[in-house]
């Protein structure tokens, strides 16, 4: 595993890099008088790297932001948009009025960007962090979608000694409990209990830690190789069975989060899928609330 070093939380600063999902976005602070102040959910993830940046934000003021007609896809808090193969994201809150408070738009391949902030909204704020939540998971999300990797709504866990392993569930299915498990009797780490993104490079299949952690708030700036992947569920006994890697591609893009309404994410996610359950044996697991799902694991699958 490997991490960069994060800030204390409600640093404020000028220039930020964050380390997301195997990326490093940098935000640049052109909005005069309004310092970046990092909360509590990303502190772990701001880097102390050098290396060049994936991504390249740049934060301005704007006099005021207008809606933008008719979007491709509306989910009453945020709107998108494409322009001229531009993405715009537009961000709402009834608390703020009818216009957007801000907006967020990227070019093709998600290199760069700019962040809009509605001085009319925001601009008697003392500090303010533009890169906030959905904003950030939107914008990995969709440059994931161009031939990145997947994120997956499941708890990412590295062992002690450095191997990765996925447990996917819907809400409720036990995965964070397992991954608990895990932490406390066998001293493994999690990466995050809710939301991980999958990368794929010549070392194989990685997994990284995000910021967008479930209720248990465990999250870290780390990644793992990954070496199986476990569709957790309620059971009277700890059982695995192998699926195959069709029904296991289908399985895990029913958990997967991808823009729906672009059709190359779409066709890219299938088919990253379909070469991890190709390549990474993906499992279903029954399995029960305490150690001995763990010590099952380690019998059944040398984990």
């Amino acid at each position: 595993m490997s991490a960069c070093v994060g800030v204390a939380t409600g640093a404020t600063l000028e220039t930020v890099t964050l380390e997301l999902g195997g990326a490093r976005w940098q935000l640049r602070n052109l909005a005069d008088g309004l310092p970046i102040e990092i909360d509590d959910r990303n502190a772990e993830f701001v880097s102390a790297c050098e290396a060049r940046p994936d991504v390249t934000l740049d934060v301005h003021w704007v006099s005021e932001l207008c809606s933008s007609g008719a979007p491709l896809f509306d989910t009453g808090l945020w709107r998108a948009y494409e322009s001229g193969g531009d993405l715009q994201f537009d961000f709402f809150t009834h608390l703020l009025g009818s216009e957007p408070y801000k907006r967020a738009i990227f070019n093709q391949d998600f290199s760069a960007g700019q962040i809009l902030l509605n001085r009319a909204v925001l601009g008697k704020l003392d500090s303010y962090y533009p890169f906030e939540y959905p904003l950030d998971e939107l914008a990995s999300m969709h440059r994931l979608g161009l031939g990145h990797g997947v994120e997956l709504h499941c708890c990412g866990l590295a062992t002690a000694d450095g191997r990765g392993y996925l447990f996917v569930g819907h809400s409720g299915a036990g995965k964070s409990t397992l991954g608990k498990q895990w932490v406390k009797h066998r001293g493994a780490s999690i990466l995050s209990d809710d939301r991980v993104v999958v990368t794929v490079g010549d070392n194989g299949f990685l997994i990284h830690g995000t910021p967008w952690h479930g209720e248990a708030g465990l999250a870290r700036n780390a990644s793992a190789k990954l070496r199986g992947v476990f569709l957790i569920r309620h059971g009277e006994r700890n059982q695995t069975d192998l699926l195959s890697p069709s029904k296991a591609a289908a399985e895990l893009l029913s958990r997967s989060f991808v823009p729906w309404y672009r059709a190359e994410a779409l066709d890219f996610t299938l088919t990253f899928l379909q070469r991890l359950s190709g390549e990474i044996p993906v499992y279903t697991m029954d399995c029960l609330p305490d150690v001995s799902a763990v010590e099952y694991l380690e019998r059944a699958h040398a984990i």
